[in-house]
This record gives C-alpha cells, sequence and structure tokens, in this order.
C-alpha cells in the first residue's frame, strides 16, 4: 500500500541543457520550439546540432515519470525509481511527518489512560514494533514509558545501522537512561531529528515520536504482546506502578486519579527512580510474565 499523497506525473526535459528543467507534460504547450521543426533556432541544440530527426521534434527532447508527494507545499519531483521513496511506495509512510499532519492517522484503543494502539506489538520493557507485510519495521517507547519519564531533556542512539538490539540513550532529570528493545533487528536509520527536538518522543511516541526503523528478522517479534493482551497487560502495568509508587512515596504525590502521575523522576530521588526504571524498563524484562 502506496501513501494516498503520493503523485505521478509524466515530465519531459532537455538532455542537453545545463540545468534540467522538468516540464508536465500538461503544461507542454509553452514549450513548441522543442516539439517541432523550430527547435533547430535553441542555442543549446546548435551547441549541439543532430541531424537525425531535424525536421521534428528535437531529439535532445526526453520525456520520464516522477513522482512528487501531494501534501508537500512545495512539489519536488523525484525520479519514480528514486531510493528514497521506497518509504512513500510502502506501508512506512504511515510514519512520515507531512502525512501524519494531513491524515491524522492514529487510533487507540485506551487501557485505564493509556493508549494502547491495535496493530502494534509490545515487549515486557514498554517498547512497541510495528511490521509491515514487507518486513520493515519500526519501534519505539510506549505511552506507559513516555508518561513515566515526563520531560526528556536529551537523545542520542547507541548505533545506526546493524543487525543488533536497537537502544538509545535518554537524558532525564539529569540522568542517562538506556532504553533497549529486547530483540534483534537490522536496523537501517534512527529518527535522528529526536535529537532536536526530543520532547517529540514523550508528546507522540506512536506516530513523530518512534525511534528505530529497519528490517524485521525471524526473531524479532518474540514474546512481544498484541491485540486484547497488550492491553489488558497494559492494566496489569498500571496497577503494579501504583503498588511500587505507594511503597516509595506518599499515594497523593504518585497517582493522578488512578492513572500514576507523569515525570516519575522528577517526583522520585534517584534511588527510587533507578529502583523503578529497573522494575519495569530494562531489557532484560522480556517474557516475564506478572
Amino acid at each position: 500500500m502506496a501513501c494516498p499523497f503520493l503523485r505521478e506525473v509524466r515530465v519531459k526535459y532537455c538532455r542537453a541543457a545545463t540545468v534540467r528543467k522538468l516540464i508536465p507534460l500538461a503544461q507542454g504547450a509553452a514549450e513548441v520550439r522543442c516539439a517541432s521543426a523550430d527547435h533547430v533556432s535553441c542555442k543549446v541544440f546548435q551547441l549541439e546540432p543532430v541531424t537525425e530527426g531535424a525536421g521534428g521534434a528535437c531529439p535532445h527532447l526526453s520525456e520520464s515519470l516522477m513522482q512528487y508527494c501531494g501534501a508537500a507545499p512545495v512539489a519536488k519531483l523525484v525520479p519514480y525509481s528514486e531510493p528514497s521513496l521506497s518509504r512513500c511506495g510502502g506501508e512506512s509512510f504511515r510514519y512520515c511527518e507531512l502525512y501524519q499532519a494531513m491524515a491524522h492517522p492514529l487510533t487507540a484503543e485506551a487501557a485505564e489512560g493509556i493508549a494502547v494502539p491495535d496493530g502494534l506489538r509490545y515487549s515486557a520493557n514498554h517498547m512497541w514494533l510495528d511490521v509491515t507485510d514487507d518486513r520493515v519495521c519500526h519501534a519505539g517507547i510506549d505511552a506507559f514509558l513516555a508518561r513515566a519519564l515526563g520531560k526528556i531533556d536529551g537523545l542520542d542512539f547507541v548505533w545506526q545501522t546493524g543487525r543488533r538490539r536497537p537502544a538509545a540513550v535518554l537524558t532525564v532529570a539529569g540522568m542517562d537512561l538506556e532504553v533497549v528493545f529486547p530483540n534483534p533487528l537490522l536496523l537501517t536509520s534512527c529518527n535522528l531529528h529526536l535529537r532536536a527536538n526530543p520532547s517529540r518522543l514523550a508528546a507522540d511516541p506512536y506516530t513523530g515520536g518512534w525511534l528505530f526503523e529497519g528490517t524485521a528478522l525471524p526473531d524479532t517479534v518474540e514474546g512481544l504482546r498484541e491485540g486484547f493482551g497488550a492491553r489488558a497487560w497494559m492494566e496489569q502495568e498500571q496497577g503494579r506502578m501504583n503498588e511500587f509508587l505507594q511503597q516509595q512515596m506518599s499515594p497523593r504525590r504518585a497517582c493522578d486519579g488512578g492513572l500514576f502521575a507523569a515525570g516519575l523522576p522528577q517526583r522520585l530521588d534517584r534511588a527510587q527512580w533507578l529502583a523503578c526504571f529497573h522494575e519495569f524498563f530494562m531489557p532484560d524484562r522480556i517474557g516475564k510474565e506478572e
């Protein structure tokens, strides 16, 4: 499935011109010289004259199929075979910021106030994974972890390519915290825009805040929860978190109407928060059942 905003257009251009000007065929009437015998008066043709076909259209006139994004404010024509369009032509277009801004695609079931989008898989340390039919995958932190972290001050990636368990280091309340997707995948890129705007990670964890992109391996989805099971597990996790916080601090400060308060690193002391992070968000929690 391709992006609904992906458009195609046939263009013509002059192969001999120093600067290639792409003209959509629908606008071609303005360039009648190139399509007629009058092309011999063109200065570009005179610099590289070709006798073959001189009585008709210019032999330097070529056509090509191009693509562009219909949601972009300025249409940038890109060759049909351009690798950068692979996201637009596959299901990964859902993670394009232009698509997200125009289509508002996210629909999510909630587990006691925490968003749990259908179609995603969730790890025990609160990471999510989205795998398309062509095995392209995206991963990030879920809304539970995003709420717990609150304000994120900085972000960097441990690796950007290769067969890895993808990992990122988040700076929160003066502490560096490593979040790791617990299963390996063939990592192809990371959302480097988050390094300049790490707040997007907590504000939009399932869309613009995605962390890793890659290709799924046979064991990439091993031990992950999805569907109704994921929502039931998320509700259990909230109950566990509330119990944990009640043991660490005043319930009035830790919970907000049944849902734990956001920004726990700012509410707990360092030892309490690190104990919380180890209990809920360490990668070795994969596969553990409560």
